[in-house]
């Protein structure tokens, strides 16, 4: 994203010039080639569904929008913001006759109304790049417009203690990063969302953890709190008739005690094609923020590990509507 120098002088996106013009390909020379293959990582861990509805906060090229936008059916649509012209126009170089995306030039740090909510909002290193007092506009913004029960997805630094970087890590980040960036880290990022009205955390882990994808899932309302429900399904319709971890997906419902589901993301478990579907703890670290597994089998073992956890179990099969109505109907 590119703003105005004078808005926030000390601030690392805002770019210009050079860099604002060739910014992907100064991505992958900085990143020495790295960065393409982990941002395609980070956008399939965020679960994409075909039909999403997906707002881009400081889109800048489109490189982002461009890999969401694979995972899209007809229906689908992304809308990035952003304002340099320099990024504009490689954006809409990218997405020529593309209907599905549009581009609109609008600030994030400053309240907006677009009219219209979405399933998904992604702000993929940007965020850190404000000062502490910006960041919560930023979020306001991305709650305004999110459906209830969608997902606000930052892709950006973890918290950690620069002084424990490794001492060339530590060199390499000083240099590079702008000062809003060392407080970033710092901040409790789950704790302040929470307080914008946001719960069910998930978070995945990138570069030695030194870069997190964190998930938080907007609160139907801001008093009543949600709870996420996996269930294995390989088609999304029927839940798999075998064992819990060879299912390849996960699909994540959330529900409020009106007992309204929502589904609001699919998962790929990595663990399907391989024996560590016999490890239920293993396969659990996919679906770990859910509090109830609606499943047709689960070895005794993993039952005994799944609620040595805290997790309800719930043994269903056939098809995932009728189940979910049936298993929380006497709640």
């Amino acid at each position: 994203m590119v703003m105005n120098d004078k808005n926030y002088p000390d601030s690392g996106v805002e770019l210009k010039g050079f860099i604002a013009q060739n910014y992907d390909k100064v991505m992958n020379i900085g990143s020495i080639g790295l960065y393409n293959g982990f941002i395609k990582k980070a956008i399939s861990d965020m679960g994409i569904r075909p039909d999403d509805q997906i707002l881009d906060l400081g889109c800048g090229t489109g490189r982002n929008a461009k890999l969401m936008c694979s995972f899209l059916n007809e229906k689908g649509r992304i809308t990035g913001l952003d304002i340099s012209e320099h990024m504009e126009k490689q954006f809409y170089r990218k997405f020529q006759g593309e209907k599905r995306i549009e581009f609109i030039n609008q600030r994030v740090d400053v309240p907006f109304n677009l009219q219209k909510t979405y399933d998904k909002v992604v702000i993929s290193f940007v965020i850190h790049g404000f000062p502490h007092e910006i960041r919560s506009t930023v979020i306001q913004n991305a709650f305004n417009h999110l459906k209830p029960g969608g997902r606000f997805f930052i892709l950006d630094f973890d918290e950690f203690n620069m002084d424990k970087m490794p001492g060339l890590h530590r060199f390499i980040f000083k240099k590079i990063e702008c000062k809003y960036a060392f407080d970033f880290i710092k901040r409790n990022w789950k704790e302040i969302l929470n307080k914008h009205g946001f719960d069910n955390f998930t978070e995945q882990f990138y570069f030695k953890k030194y870069v997190r994808l964190l998930r938080a899932q907007k609160m139907h309302n801001n008093s009543e709190k949600s709870i996420l429900i996996a269930i294995p399904s390989n088609d999304g319709k029927t839940i798999f008739p075998k064992m819990l971890g060879m299912a390849k997906y996960f699909y994540i419902y959330s529900t409020t005690s009106s007992r309204q589901f929502t589904l609001v993301e699919k998962r790929y478990n990595p663990y399907e094609s391989s024996m560590q579907h016999l490890k239920t703890l293993d396969v659990y670290t996919v679906i770990n923020d859910c509090e109830v597994i609606i499943s047709a089998l689960i070895g005794k073992k993993g039952i005994e590990r799944l609620q040595g956890k805290g997790v309800k179990l719930i043994f269903k099969k056939g098809n995932i509507q009728e189940a979910l109505a049936s298993a929380f109907s006497n709640e």
